[in-house]
């Protein structure tokens, strides 16, 4: 449990400082990443000091601050996208359960009447975030050792892979975003599964329904993976009943809780399904141009998984591997595989199949977990030992896009050259890609494009 604490706590401190040095030296001057990410700045307020989730008290300084940005007829008489209006009282349009988890870190400056004022809540905000990624990274380094017989060594490079070399470092761990507490769940949902699987403890059952449900609570997209997992679950169990009834009993026992708490809190404080942002969505937002923005959530220069964080293509090469190698963990690694196929394949219908105003491929994030583990069979082949130089420099380049992003994530290039989702050609250029945008600006200050300066600005 010491090097858990110690990988949690030293990647969230990265985080944190990652983003306190450009920000105060005056380079990234972004303080909030995104107007989703807003309510749950806010909330752990109003739950530690007035045991609600009403944003009453915030709404003029959210108002001001972040107005609705889509839409060019927004007056102030109109509720921004990111909130809902119940009777009298503004809630978030967005799960929950990431503002609850931000509590704690909250929770003193608040009984001790800190002002709660913009500088004030950006920290805290950055720090939450930062602990709840940073946690996640700890979980995984506990899986991989656990339950996939991986060395120390694979184990910290793997974990260290999924903290800074994916859009874990330079998004999820930045902001209150859904993503990262649904990945968090989603490693510690598993992990008791896998124990369960291990040792056959009836009780691991109810802490994998308890972990998976609070996942799907984070965010929607976190139903599939339950999905999944119940699937491979039946499949394995099938002729033992006794290994199947009493474990699936505990394990709906604990998606029970869950949606316990969730009818609760949605019957009290938003009075009707219909007032969670997600329920009007769901049946209107399905508008992704199919198959081409499947194939930009992969291969897109501004926003494809295998663009900024080229060292999943890894991942593949071990999910092929893991599936060749016909052993006890074949089964699983077919269910990572399956579950990254599949969402990445959901998402490409979605409106914002890219992810809006963020860096990098956000919308896919929640699969991050599994292309991690497909990593697995690849760092324990021999195709490892033969081609280790050329991932230790896909690994590292996939880091560096990741501070390219800590540095330069600040709404300029979108500005630039997002047309948003009706016209996607923006995210299919190369040399006005985000990434090559990014590395020109890193020229300039150096001051190997001065002469060209002009030309690495976005064009009107």
């Amino acid at each position: 449990m010491r090097r858990f604490f110690a990988i949690s706590l030293t990647a969230s401190v990265i985080y944190f400082l990652s983003w306190a040095f450009v920000y105060s030296i005056g380079v990234n001057k972004l303080a909030v990443q995104s107007e989703d990410t807003v309510p749950a700045i806010f909330l752990p307020i109003s739950i530690i000091s007035r045991g609600d989730l009403y944003l009453d008290n915030y709404y003029s300084t959210m108002l001001g601050s972040y107005p609705h940005p889509d839409d060019k007829s927004y007056t102030r008489n109109m509720v921004p996208f990111y909130l809902r209006k119940v009777d009298t009282h503004y809630v978030s349009a967005f799960p929950i359960i990431t503002p609850i988890l931000a509590v704690p870190v909250y929770l003193l400056p608040v009984l001790l009447n800190l002002p709660m004022i913009w500088g004030n809540l950006i920290i805290l905000s950055h720090v939450a975030a930062a602990l709840i990624v940073g946690f996640s990274g700890g979980f995984m380094y506990l899986l991989l050792k656990k339950h996939f017989e991986t060395s120390n060594y694979h184990a910290l490079l793997i974990t260290a892979i999924y903290l800074f070399g994916t859009i874990n470092y330079a998004l999820l761990s930045q902001a209150l975003w859904q993503h990262g507490t649904l990945q968090l769940f989603l490693i510690i949902g598993l992990y008791f599964y896998l124990n369960y699987l291990k040792d056959s403890r009836s009780s691991h059952m109810l802490f994998t329904g308890l972990f998976f449900g609070l996942a799907f609570l984070s965010r929607p997209t976190g139903g599939l993976p339950i999905i999944l997992i119940v699937t491979h679950f039946l499949f394995t169990y099938r002729a033992n009943l006794k290994k199947l009834v009493k474990p699936g009993i505990l394990f709906l026992i604990g998606l029970l809780l869950v949606a316990g708490f969730f009818f609760w809190y949605n019957a009290k404080f938003y009075r009707d399904i219909s007032n969670q942002g997600y329920s009007s969505q769901l049946t209107t937002n399905w508008l992704g141009g199919f198959p081409e923005s499947f194939f930009g959530v992969w291969f897109s220069p501004s926003k494809g998984i295998l663009a900024y964080s080229p060292v999943f293509v890894f991942s593949l090469i071990g999910l092929y591997l893991g599936l060749r190698r016909r052993d006890s963990k074949s089964d699983l690694y077919l269910i990572f595989g399956i579950t990254v196929f599949l969402h990445t394949l959901i998402i490409s219908f979605w409106k914002h199949w890219y992810g809006g105003w963020s860096f990098g491929y956000r919308m896919s994030s929640d699969v991050i977990p599994f292309l991690i583990l497909l990593l697995v069979p690849f760092v324990q082949s021999d195709h490892f030992t033969k081609y280790k130089k050329v991932f230790y420099v896909i690994a590292g380049l996939s880091v560096y896009i990741q501070l390219l992003g800590i540095v330069f994530f600040d709404g300029i290039w979108h500005a630039a050259y997002d047309k948003g989702f009706t016209d996607t050609s923006w995210l299919w250029s190369l040399k006005d890609s985000e990434l090559v945008f990014n590395v020109r600006r890193v020229m300039v200050k150096l001051g190997l494009l001065a002469k060209a300066c002009a030309q690495c600005l976005p064009q009107k």
